[in-house]
């Protein structure tokens, strides 16, 4: 299967009211994922070009924006950047996600 299948398949199955019966599937997709191999796939798949239009697209999205700044929060912290350039940063997405 794909990356961008297991992607879909996974999403798929996030809103599903039946999530126990997807658990062991999400679980596989999230082990894949975190190996060395899935996350090489990942990289490779956001480096093409039909991952590069998936993430503009998702990113057009208030739901794809959201997650931006969670994850842009989020990596802040391991950036090797001054201090007051992070709080800058933070400012400003906490402004823009008002």
């Amino acid at each position: 299967m794909t990356l961008s299948g297991l992607l879909f398949q996974y999403s798929c199955s996030y809103g599903d009211t039946k999530m126990g019966a997807m658990d062991g599937i999400q679980g596989m997709v999230a082990g894949y994922f975190a190996s060395p191999k899935g996350q090489e796939a990942i990289r490779s798949f956001l480096s093409s070009p039909q991952g590069k239009v998936a993430i503009d697209s998702y990113l057009s999205t208030p739901g794809g924006q959201q997650m931006a700044r969670l994850l842009l929060l989020r990596a802040l912290d391991g950036l090797n950047i001054p201090e007051e350039v992070k709080e800058q940063i933070r400012t400003a997405l906490a402004e823009a996600g008002t």
